[in-house]
């Protein structure tokens, strides 16, 4: 454990920003969800040092619990030895670090994005088993950058928003406490910390379009310009817009609630939205549904928009939307996510960035449409999980036992000749505003012989 008697600067305006940005981000928690273990996401350059010793502090004088996660990616010959001299440099300033390591082998190509999933793969699977939230060094020349390049890309209000001081990704709350300070406060602060930093030379290659922007905006500020407030600006007014609007269709009733079966039915009308207004909402109903990378192009979801008014079934960005008893059905296309996840009995994992799954013997996850549902057919009788649309049930997850049984987490097996049955559960992991979470318990009919299935989570029926 790190001694965190080890003290650093306090009173000045950064720590003062920060604990004012920290209220803020944790400002909509509920006292019984506001996180207790805080996960800082470390490359050992300033920006994250300095969040690391910010975070230290915070979490010491509200006790509470704080680790730096450091990420191996081993893409360099020197990036374990750099790692394990960061993670020393945080003992000594009384942080606890943990290094974690990439086991799998880089790509020829797209080195840089695949380096970022999986910096967060393992840092939100960390924080997921602790029930904790993940803290992210991004400031406000981070969020300037940003807003530069999406404006190039003809981004809509939700690029333009750029980054959130609070998202969700994988049922982890990630949290940006820095968006709103300069980088060179951040060098400030570690040189009063004491507190050494590494230099990524990637920052000054000029073949990655962070770096070029970067170079842009610079040149514009020796010229006088205050383009990079004018960007922040304009990031500010974009989510301001954009968080209205969707609270406006929520209201409407074009917007519902992802149910928890992962499924969405929007009302027939929103092909009558105008255009912008439509492909906005289809945008966030895929985020929601499909989980992609990145949001389809505007263009994209235009077309998206003509093909519904139209009355045609379509697919983007990994999600499906059918015509269902005069709505549209929007479930996750099979297929275009990670199709078998192992599970170990016990553990409890992320399936497809949006499942929960725990299991009580070893298995592997699948979608149910991939290979059917198996010998067991007593599930018919259930309500809820019978009535849901088929292809509702196809996108979701089940779980194949080494003796081949299928496994359905969102049903329990209740053994009528056993009183304390073991059962795997599954959880749709919300992301959003328009998300609910129910967890009434629904039972079934009378049981077959022997046993019965019961639901542990509640499906709207469609």
């Amino acid at each position: 454990m790190a001694d965190s008697a080890v003290t650093r600067p306090a009173g000045t305006i950064l720590t003062a920003g920060f604990d004012a940005a920290m209220r803020h981000c944790l400002d909509g928690f509920a006292d019984h969800e506001s996180p207790t273990h805080f996960f800082t996401a470390l490359s050992g350059g300033p920006d994250s040092t300095a969040l690391a010793c910010l975070a230290q502090d915070y979490a010491t004088r509200h006790d509470l619990r704080h680790t730096a996660l450091i990420v191996d990616h081993r893409i360099r010959d020197d990036s374990t030895a750099e790692a394990h001299r960061v993670a020393g440099r945080m003992h000594r300033l009384g942080i606890t670090v943990e290094v974690l390591t990439v086991s799998d082998d880089a790509p020829q190509t797209g080195i840089q994005a695949w380096a970022r999933e999986c910096r967060y793969d393992l840092m939100l699977a960390r924080a997921h088993r602790a029930n904790g939230c993940l803290l992210l060094g991004h400031h406000a020349a981070d969020q300037a950058e940003t807003v530069m390049m999406r404006l190039s890309r003809r981004s809509g209000l939700a690029g333009l928003s750029a980054m959130m001081p609070v998202s969700r990704r994988a049922g982890v709350m990630i949290l940006r406490p820095l968006l709103g300070m300069s980088p060179d406060v951040m060098i400030e602060y570690c040189k009063a910390c004491d507190a050494g930093f590494e230099s990524d030379p990637s920052n000054f290659d000029r073949r990655f379009e962070r770096v070029r922007v970067r170079g842009e905006l610079a040149a514009m500020a020796d010229h006088g310009s205050a383009m990079s407030d004018q960007l922040l600006r304009l990031a500010r007014a974009a989510g301001t817009i954009d968080g209205a609007l969707l609270r406006t269709l929520v209201k409407g009733g074009y917007l519902p609630a992802v149910q928890p079966s992962g499924h969405m039915v929007l009302p027939v009308g929103v092909a009558d939205l105008p255009l912008v207004v439509a492909a906005r909402l289809l945008a966030y109903v895929i985020g929601q549904v499909a989980r992609p990378p990145a949001p389809p192009p505007t263009t994209a979801l235009h077309h998206l928009a003509a093909r519904l008014a139209d009355g045609r079934a379509a697919t983007l960005g990994g999600a499906r939307f059918s015509r269902h008893q005069g709505d549209w059905l929007v479930t996750a296309e099979i297929g275009r996510r990670p199709s078998r996840l192992r599970v170990r009995g016990g553990q409890k994992v992320i399936f497809a960035g949006m499942w929960e799954i725990a299991s009580p013997v070893d298995a592997v996850i699948r979608h149910l449409g991939e290979a059917g549902s198996g010998a067991a057919g007593n599930w018919t009788g259930t309500p809820g999980w019978c009535a849901l649309p088929s292809l509702a049930r196809r996108s979701m997850p089940v779980l194949e036992t080494l003796d081949d049984a299928v496994i359905y987490p969102h049903l329990k097996v209740v053994d009528m000749h056993d009183d304390t049955p073991t059962h795997a559960t599954a959880r749709f992991l919300p992301t959003s505003l328009a998300n609910v979470s129910i967890s009434q318990l629904i039972s079934g009919h009378a049981p077959p012989a022997g046993r019965r299935y019961v639901m542990i989570t509640c499906l709207k029926e469609s």
